[in-house]
Order: structure tokens, then sequence, then C-alpha cells
């Protein structure tokens, strides 16, 4: 998260938090909003809210807790009609400050191989420069939870039937071509 462009950013400084709570609401203006859903190829954003609490996390960590909604709206891909979502999911991140000593992966096993464990905790997020950005964080919850290829409730995908397909399905007595070639291969009758 620390390299990457985000089309919204709100950020604070994680060294603030020290042993107290901090509660942010964000709730990104009408041009933030249309260049999120640019940057993610949605029709629009309707409201987008993050209800976040920053708390300490271990030594020199910050906790990001809290909830998120918005209301999308995309377009369809059976009838191409735009419609709107509404998603809702909870945020819970860890962040530590960059680390200036190198240190050996806990997943790297004596021959240098990488093993994962698929059931452990995400290991935390990086802080470059003891800077949080809240608005970057919101902006990968939300591409997570897009569905990339959305349906309007209700619709169902019915595939279109070929010409071959709907010339059988209308004559059910129609020979084969298998059986006329079987025909050929029989002797003719005297």
């Amino acid at each position: 998260m620390a390299n990457e462009k985000f089309p919204y950013s709100h950020k604070v400084d994680g060294e603030r938090v020290g042993d107290q709570n901090i509660k942010i609401c964000l709730e990104p203006d009408a041009a933030s909003l249309k260049q999120i859903a640019d940057a993610y190829d949605l029709e629009a954003i309707e409201k987008l809210k993050a209800d976040l609490v920053l708390k300490p996390w271990g030594k020199r960590g910050v906790r990001v807790t809290g909830t998120f909604k918005t209301d999308i709206r995309q377009v369809c891909v059976v009838t191409l009609e735009p419609f709107v979502s509404t998603m809702k999911d909870e945020v819970d991140r860890t962040f530590l400050p960059a680390s200036s000593k190198p240190r050996r992966p806990r997943d790297l096993n004596d021959a240098g191989e990488i093993e994962i464990d698929l059931d452990s905790i995400d290991p935390p997020d990086v802080m470059m420069d003891g800077m949080l950005d809240l608005g970057a964080l919101i902006c990968e919850q939300l591409a997570l939870n897009i569905d990339p290829f959305p349906r309007k409730p209700g619709v169902a995908f019915t595939p279109p039937q070929s010409a071959g397909e709907a010339e059988d399905m209308a004559d059910e007595a129609a020979p084969s071509a298998f059986a006329a070639l079987a025909k050929l291969k029989e002797p003719p009758k005297e």
C-alpha cells in the first residue's frame, strides 16, 4: 500500500495515536467519489462512508477497525441496465512503522523456500514516515468487494441457442447424419 497510487487519499499521523483511541469518519466529496468510480470502472458511487477507530497496537503500531458502507451504480452484464447495489464491510487492519533493520521473513524455511500458512492472520502493513493513508485503505477495501460481473437483482442469464440447436429442437424426427452414413454401409437390397 505504500507505493501505490489511489484515487482518494486521507492521511493521518499514525504516531499521534499514542495510547488513545481516535475516531474518524470519512465521507469523500462528490469530486473524490467520481475519481474513485472512474478508477474502478463503476458507473458512479452515490455514497461512501467509513467509520473508523485508530487504536494503539503493540509498541509502535496502529490498528484500524470499523465499517464502511457504499452505494455504487454498476451496469448489469446481462441486461446492460444500470442499477445500484449497497455494500457493507468490516475493516480490521494493523500497521507498523517501516523498519530500517532488515530481518528474515518468518515464512522462509531453512532451505530458503516460502511457506505460507493460510490459517494465520495477515502480517501488518507498513506506515511510511509514520503516516497512514486511510483513503487508500478504503479504496482497497472497496476494490476487494466490487463484483466484476454484476447482475441486477432477480436477473438470470440464459444462453442463446445456436441456429443448429434451434433446428434440432424444432424437428426432433429429422434423421441424423450418422444414420444416413450407416445406410451407405449396408449392402444393397436385391
